[in-house]
């Protein structure tokens, strides 16, 4: 896979993926993902996203607040 904005080969790493849900901001760090060297995109494979989505979830149904 390439960056679709550089067209450049991307590197397996690991991010800080923050996620906005009507103002309501999680941060899940050390996220699996492949990165552009260029500009930084980053992207997530399905099976990734789909768990950092039911976490998310969780997180914002018990109203967990870390500051």
């Amino acid at each position: 896979m390439d960056c679709v904005i550089y067209k450049s080969k991307l590197a397996k790493s690991r991010v800080n993926h923050i996620l906005d849900n009507m103002g309501r901001i999680v941060i899940i760090k050390n996220v699996p993902a492949n990165v552009c060297g260029q500009c930084g995109e980053y992207y997530i494979d399905n099976d990734t996203a789909m768990r950092l989505e039911e976490v998310a979830r969780e997180l914002l149904n018990k109203g967990t607040s870390i500051i």
